[in-house]
């Protein structure tokens, strides 16, 4: 037996219609201002930060422990390179020091708001500047996921206990 979701209009009273992005910026500028829809417990410190590959990762952030969160989005179905792209994100980001961090946790934002000022906004605690950036944690955000990501994914997880992480998502069309 299969199980079927469908996400209703309450105005129009009738099912959304499935949609598609038009491209991967439109869910990058979504998510790097709207953070909490994948995780509540995460600051947004940049968006495509150039790693030493010279390539770009989509959404840089922190989370409560001090910890770096590598977002990968993809609009449709992840190729399975995604994983080696994440991983090689993650081993640039790893070598970040508090003070580049903080440079460019202060050029994106483009305000006085320094980032432990922002830790202490968002965490209610202080950044604890020795816990910064010990562990470097990948998501990759996407439609689908091809089979060879899942099984190289898991792999990763439960043997090495690698943190990478899978989030999915789904558009509707509503109203225009």
């Amino acid at each position: 037996m299969s199980i079927s979701h469908t996400v209703w209009s309450l105005d129009e009273k009738k099912p959304l219609e499935s949609a598609s992005l038009i491209d991967e910026k439109e869910l990058e500028l979504l998510l790097q201002d709207n953070i909490e829809i994948l995780n509540k417990g995460w600051l947004v410190i940049s968006n495509q930060v150039k790693t030493d590959a010279g390539k770009f990762i989509d959404i840089l952030c922190i989370d409560h422990d001090g910890d770096m969160v590598v977002v990968e989005l993809k609009k449709d179905l992840t190729p399975r390179e995604v994983t080696a792209q994440v991983i090689d994100y993650a081993a640039s980001v790893s070598k970040m020091t508090t003070t580049e961090i903080s440079q460019l946790y202060h050029s994106f934002t483009k305000s006085n708001e320094t980032l432990n000022d922002a830790f202490l906004k968002k965490f209610k605690a202080e950044l604890d500047e020795s816990s910064v950036n010990q562990k470097v944690k990948m998501v990759i955000v996407a439609a689908k996921m091809d089979d060879g990501t899942e099984r190289i994914i898991r792999f990763l997880r439960d043997t090495y206990q690698v943190d990478i992480n899978i989030l999915f998502f789904h558009v509707f069309q509503c109203g225009g």
